[in-house]
């Protein structure tokens, strides 16, 4: 018990003591998002949803799950700490869905698609034989403290170049029949994306993307037609990607025959910097991308990611 407690001390003194230090170094390289966005992106990381609370009962729920007690400091530096705990980390500490997702590849050689709570619940089962009571924190460094004797794993900073192909796998089927503008999809990268010997991005990384236009249809008159954008996936540390139909995919799409559908519906018809556009060939008939279709995406920038080295 005494132990435990100063585990969770020491645990809530580097959480603080980390996130001070980097305060204004990390500043520059901050991301824009504003503190609603960086909040969701932390709950749907750990739980999948978002609270219906007010905005300070969110915050202090999630400290108190994480490190058993409210912090201090403002709302805004609140949530920077948790985004930089949980989800980008800090030049000084991995962040802890870095720890987790590399425990994970240890005992697995895999990385799943579910929320944090329910890998630290699943790995716990694989460790122990039962789930743990403790904060969110401490049960997640002792995942990590296992799988990593040293204290921490064999890690490379890297770059990922603009133009790294990715591909993708449609997780739903959606057609220009039944969709309409501002409906969402989602889509998972095929395979485990390496550097070299450096893991960046895990298989089943997910995307959520949405429908900028969709035309149904016409008889005789017109084709079907679907417009897509893609939001950013995660890379390994938590680091969003943004991914977008270039030219360097639109040639690969166009060299593996893609295809709408199973049969030949319509085809990649059109690219830009953001998405892309479907066409049906024949008038009358709609598009429909089933589910299972994959496609291939690129990166839209050069992105700086903590990579797993094998």
């Amino acid at each position: 018990m005494i132990f435990k407690k100063v585990f969770s001390f020491i645990l809530i003194t580097a959480f603080i003591f980390t996130s001070v230090l980097a305060q204004f170094s990390w500043a520059a390289e901050a991301s824009q998002a504003t503190l609603l966005e960086d909040l969701s992106q932390i709950e749907m990381n750990i739980y999948g949803i978002t609270q219906d609370k007010p905005l300070v009962e969110r915050v202090e729920y999630l400290e108190k799950e994480l490190v058993g007690r409210t912090l201090p400091g403002t709302i805004i530096d609140r949530v920077k700490q948790l985004k930089e705990f949980i989800i980008t980390g800090t030049p000084e500490d991995i962040s802890v869905m870095f720890k987790i997702n590399s425990s994970q590849w240890v005992l697995e050689e895999k990385i799943t698609n579910e929320t944090l709570i329910t890998k630290i619940d699943n790995l716990e089962n694989v460790l122990f034989g039962s789930t743990s009571d403790d904060v969110l924190a401490m049960r997640a460094e002792t995942i990590f403290s296992i799988c990593f004797k040293e204290g921490k794993p064999d890690t490379e900073e890297v770059i990922i170049p603009s133009g790294t192909l990715i591909p993708i796998r449609f997780q739903s089927t959606i057609s220009s029949k039944d969709t309409k503008p501002g409906d969402t999809f989602i889509c998972q990268v095929v395979k485990n994306m390496f550097l070299s010997n450096k893991l960046i991005i895990p298989m089943n990384s997910r995307s959520i993307g949405e429908i900028t236009e969709a035309k149904k249809a016409k008889i005789l008159a017109q084709p079907g037609k679907l417009e897509l954008i893609f939001n950013p996936i995660m890379a390994l540390d938590g680091t969003p990607i943004e991914l977008i139909m270039g030219e360097k995919a639109e040639e690969e799409n166009k060299r593996l025959y893609v295809a709408v559908g199973t049969g030949i519906l319509g085809f990649l018809v059109l690219s830009n910097p953001i998405g892309l556009a479907f066409g049906a060939l024949i008038p009358g008939k709609d598009v429909k991308i089933d589910e299972g279709t994959e496609i291939v995406l690129q990166v839209k920038e050069d992105t700086k990611v903590l990579a797993l080295v094998q």
